[in-house]
């Protein structure tokens, strides 16, 4: 069979020699240039042949994969792709993070690297060196295009299509074109739009994207291939409109060059595609895109056909495919290599991540699981893979080159809402990369109701299973209001005080890829300040105290792929938790006559812990989100009713529920859940809904003098629910909310927030 199939290839092959030749030019224009996808369906749909093809920029793209054997529906199938969405977009998917290395969300929203350069001058590195992280673009070209590098040999006219594309040397004024070499390297480099994309080095100079110099290029189809006939289609041309807030088009409009390249009559035909609606990045939109060419070039086709006499039929052109793609060879690595850190150790270190299991080589999906591994940290700024194939035993080479991060880099971010929860936060982080791993951080807020600071140390160690040791030591104050005002009003008194201090010392482990275990022993000292009524005489009455010594001992799995860490609309999470807590309490209170109501006290409980988030992509549209959350504690009654209330667990599910103290959502031992629906408006655009349930398993009530009892088991209720229209920016949210709780009656709030929302650690959570 397979000899048949070459002998029919090669009779198509020679009667194309014979007859007219057809090259397809592809203009650039980000997301327009999906409609190069409905003309080349159009042309194959009326048996058009197309012998050659050149591309700038998206024009590339598309006729890369082409060129490689892709079908139309492959690449628009991909184009519409999550795949595509995301490393286009420079976001790592979550199921591919290696969730033991990955860092704890803290609220900073700008991080400045502190540069050490030659001169031993200390520097802040700012501005990240493009919009879009390059990251995950790098494996995925890597994926896509490297078999056919292995396949042509370097030399594009030996693809599937003979194919050239148009890159932009910058450094010497200059076009170049790409007819050899890495094959996704070259289309890389002509796409490499500026400051959206880093560019690519070819022969140690930075390449651009090739529409700086030559956005149509019509003449290096003629010049390298010389087609009796060229069909050219340029989607960069009509007026569009410039959105002058859009830092994407303002680059665009200062160096893309719109040449009004014209085809001759004698030489073939250009089709000028309006597509001035759509922006450069509306990918979404790509089914629309495709239309307009499709529907454009069958109402030109009548034309295309009096000039093309020739005719490829649709099996033979099939037939040709799979012969094409049965000569190419899976990506198979024997042998890894990386180059590029800092120190060999670091480039042993990344290289280890790679070669660590007992198997000789390595398919693709295997070194993508080391690839995303290797970046999961964020220590690399970047981190490119090269294929290289050997036609001697059908295997190929990988090398990578890693540009690792500075050490050390400062954090600024916050928290800034119209209740009473703003904050400011700021870390200094110091962090290496090596066998063993050093991570360190000073974090401080500084807020209206809370105060915090966190100093952590972590030594990661790579053994056959990831382990950590890691210390913490806390010193939080969080205040309570009365009620949560709308804005922040000075004069309203305080509710409660409470505080945590407190050193902890964990192992972790790494369970498979997507999950992590740690064990720890720590020593706190809790202290909380509240008034047993808030209708007193705020300036007369002083706050009783209890203070907390303990001793503790924890365990906790996590497991998570959640999309987002405020507001996910995918993936899952889950967190299971042990406590084991021994020590003294101690009850002041301020009143001289309720002295003796005061105790001091032996404290030991088990408290364990459940948290359970599930979101459900329902439509491309909507998600469903589950959440449940449990607590049980053997923890006896205390004297004080404030006093065990406020150490009791809250149940406060989304961050404008942080800032409440609500008795009707506290509890030693509880359960609660809910359903989240979301409508996803557009990328980064969400309608929030949520709607919970909180079941104390016996209620805490308050007796005479302020003594706790317990209300019969689960005859309690309390629900809440919450709106919000949220917009995540790639470095913080921004959230417009209104809530409603059911104690105490008729509790509606409303507000709006901005940042991120992530408090420093708690001692009994």
């Amino acid at each position: 069979m397979r000899r048949l199939l070459l002998i029919l290839t090669a009779s198509i092959t020679a009667f194309a020699a014979f007859a007219q030749s057809v090259g397809l030019v592809l203009s650039g224009g980000g997301a327009k240039g999906i409609a190069h996808i409905g003309v080349i369906q159009a042309l194959e749909d009326n048996d058009i042949p197309i012998d050659y093809v050149a591309g700038t920029s998206m024009g590339a793209i598309v006729g890369g994969l082409y060129a490689s054997g892709f079908t139309p529906e492959e690449m628009l199938e991909l184009l519409l792709s999550k795949d595509f969405a995301d490393w286009s977009t420079g976001v790592i998917n979550e199921n591919l993070v290696y969730y033991f290395d990955k860092k704890p969300p803290t609220p900073s929203m700008v991080k400045l690297n502190l540069v050490q350069d030659d001169s031993v001058k200390v520097k802040v590195d700012l501005l990240p060196s493009s919009l879009i992280n390059p990251l995950p673009m790098n494996f995925a070209f890597l994926e896509l295009f490297a078999p056919f590098t292995a396949q042509c040999g370097g030399n594009f006219d030996r693809l599937f299509v003979p194919y050239r594309c148009v890159a932009s040397d910058v450094f010497n004024k200059r076009k170049v074109v790409l007819g050899s070499g890495g094959l996704g390297e070259a289309i890389r480099a002509s796409m490499s739009f500026p400051i959206v994309f880093k560019p690519q080095y070819i022969n140690g100079y930075p390449i651009f994207d090739g529409g700086i110099y030559d956005n149509f290029p019509v003449d290096v189809m003629r010049t390298t291939f010389a087609p009796e006939f060229v069909l050219g289609v340029d989607v960069s041309s009509g007026s569009s409109k410039i959105d002058m807030n859009s830092l994407v088009d303002q680059v665009e409009t200062m160096i893309i060059q719109d040449e009004n390249v014209e085809i001759p009559d004698s030489v073939g035909i250009k089709m000028v595609l309006n597509l001035s609606e759509f922006g450069l990045l509306d990918f979404p939109k790509a089914r629309s895109i495709y239309k307009i060419g499709y529907d454009r070039t069958i109402a030109v086709m009548d034309s295309i056909k009096a000039r093309v006499q020739r005719r490829m039929p649709r099996r033979s052109r099939m037939l040709a495919r799979e012969v094409f793609k049965s000569r190419t060879p899976k990506v198979i690595f024997d042998s890894v290599s990386v180059s590029g850190a800092k120190t060999p150790r670091q480039n042993e270190f990344l290289k280890n991540l790679f070669i660590r299991s007992n198997h000789d080589t390595l398919n693709i999906e295997q070194s993508k699981i080391a690839y995303y591994r290797a970046i999961t940290s964020g220590k690399l700024k970047d981190f490119v893979p090269h294929a290289e194939y050997k036609s001697s035993d059908n295997m190929f080479t990988l090398g990578l080159d890693a540009k690792v991060r500075d050490n050390t880099s400062i954090g600024v971010g916050g928290w800034l809402t119209s209740s009473t929860n703003s904050m400011m936060f700021m870390s200094l982080n110091y962090n290496t990369l090596s066998y063993h791993s050093f991570d360190g951080s000073l974090n401080g807020w500084v807020g209206q109701s809370y105060y915090a600071a966190l100093m952590q140390a972590r030594v990661a160690f790579n053994f056959n299973r990831p382990t950590e040791l890691q210390l913490q030591a806390v010193t939080s104050k969080q205040k309570f209001y009365e009620s949560d005002m709308l804005f922040y009003n000075d004069e309203l008194p305080t509710f409660i005080i409470n505080y945590d201090n407190f050193v902890r010392l964990n192992f972790g482990v790494a369970i498979g890829r997507k999950s992590k275990l740690s064990v720890g022993v720590g020593y706190g000292y809790l202290r909380d300040r509240f008034y047993q009524s808030n209708v007193v005489d705020f300036s007369d009455v002083s706050q009783d105290e209890a203070s907390y010594k303990l001793w503790q001992a924890r365990a906790v799995f996590e497991r998570s792929s959640l999309n987002h860490d405020m507001y996910p609309t995918s993936g899952s999470f889950l967190r299971l938790t042990a406590i084991g807590v021994t020590g003294k309490s101690v009850y002041a209170p301020a009143e001289p006559a309720m002295a003796q109501s005061g105790y001091r006290t032996d404290e030991t409980w088990i408290q364990g812990e459940l948290q359970w988030d599930k979101y459900l992509n329902i439509h491309k549209y909507f998600s469903l989100g589950f959440r449940v959350d449990a607590v049980a504690s053997t923890r006896k009654l205390a004297g004080n009713y404030t006093a065990m209330l406020v150490q009791s667990p809250a149940f406060m599910p989304t961050p404008a529920t942080r800032n409440y103290f609500n008795p009707a959502f506290r509890s030693d031992s509880y359960i609660a859940g809910g359903v989240v629906p979301i409508w996803k408006i557009m990328d980064n655009l969400q309608f929030r809904s949520e709607f919970y349930a909180f079941i104390p398993s016996r209620q805490i009530l308050e007796g005479a003098d302020h003594a706790p009892y317990r209300g019969k088991w689960f005859d309690h209720v309390s629900y809440m629910g919450e709106a919000s229209i949220i917009y995540n920016f790639n470095f913080a949210s921004l959230s417009i909310y209104g809530n409603y709780l059911s104690y105490p009656a008729r509790n509606c709030n409303f507000g709006i927030s901005f940042g991120l929302l992530f408090n420093a650690p708690r001692f009994l959570r």
